[in-house]
């Protein structure tokens, strides 16, 4: 009882922490974008290192900085909080909480990773910062999966806490598709034509949208579209008075407005289709937990009604059967 206690509150702290680092780190970097602003005179459009501006100029399906601060701000409050309620000691059965531990370690280590690159005004980090973000996304998903988000109805406040999950998972599946040409443009792969590259960004952004949705479906999470709508959002208005690129601005615009139209009929429905479980459902007598059960078999009948058993029982209670 006394290990898990301490391993979750030490999850929450190294995750925070990251949070913390990363967030430090940009607010550097904002600070040396003023100063190269008050010497060039230019106002950026990115509060950002000027090795990122540089390639951000020239990558057409980077949102604008608000929607960089409106998600990650909203990501990080809400991530922090279930952080908090998963280290609690009422929450020291919840089978969830238990096996996301190991992927908020290796998202937020990957996390840190991230900041650091990301503060750095360099070549080799731009690239770097885009390779963890890609790393990452596996990680959220794994996360998001172990929190079965879309799988198992719970209770307040776990079921409302679980949606910063959700929005993270989301924002990382977006940026894993805008940063690639960062990448490209920064190793010299690609050169800019706008003939080619307008009609090229518009078609990526259908594509990115279509995937997005089926995405969204497969977890049966609506909330993991939220973000899209600030991506999609976000590369309307950076191009919206601009009549050379008009097909995209256009194009994200009313990706915008679907995914809108989207969430607002979804999300009020909390899931496409009904949960597989729900925890008021494990109407288990405490002797299921006393059974031996296989260790590995996490998502056997057995081993899922004993961890919900457990679950529902005062923690004083379960204590007796440890």
């Amino acid at each position: 009882m006394k290990n898990s206690n301490l391993w979750r509150i030490a999850t929450a702290v190294f995750a925070v922490g990251s949070i913390i680092y990363t967030t430090t780190s940009s607010s550097r970097s904002r600070r040396a974008s003023r100063e190269n602003e008050s010497e060039t005179g230019e106002e950026p459009d990115y509060k950002v290192p000027i090795e990122y501006q540089q390639v951000f100029d020239k990558n057409l399906i980077i949102p604008a900085g608000w929607a960089f601060g409106a998600v990650w701000g909203t990501v990080y409050s809400g991530l922090t909080a279930l952080l908090v309620h998963q280290a609690m000691p009422s929450q020291a059965y919840n089978p969830r909480y238990q096996k996301a531990l190991p992927w908020w370690w290796r998202s937020f280590a990957l996390n840190a990773i991230f900041g650091k690159f990301f503060s750095q005004s360099d070549p080799q980090s731009v690239v770097a910062s885009d390779i963890t973000t890609k790393l990452n996304l596996p990680s959220a998903l794994a996360l998001h999966h172990s929190l079965e988000i879309g799988k198992t109805d719970v209770h307040a406040p776990e079921k409302y806490l679980r949606i910063p999950v959700s929005l993270y998972s989301g924002w990382l599946t977006a940026a894993t598709v805008v940063g690639t040409p960062d990448t490209l443009l920064t190793l010299g792969l690609w050169d800019r034509d706008d003939a080619r590259d307008l009609p090229l960004a518009a078609g990526i952004l259908g594509v990115t949208g279509a995937a997005g949705f089926a995405i969204a479906r497969q977890l049966n999470d609506p909330w993991f579209m939220v973000p899209f709508i600030a991506g999609f959002g976000g590369i309307a208005t950076r191009h919206w008075n601009k009549p050379d690129k008009a097909l995209v601005a256009y194009t994200a615009a009313g990706l915008a407005a679907i995914y809108a139209c989207l969430v607002a009929y979804w999300v009020p429905k909390g899931t496409f289709r009904p949960y597989e479980r729900t925890v008021e459902d494990a109407d288990y007598e405490v002797e299921t937990v006393i059974e031996p059960v296989s260790p590995g078999a996490i998502y056997s009948g057995q081993q899922h009604q004993a961890e919900i058993a457990r679950e529902r029982m005062e923690p004083i209670e379960a204590e007796g059967l440890d």
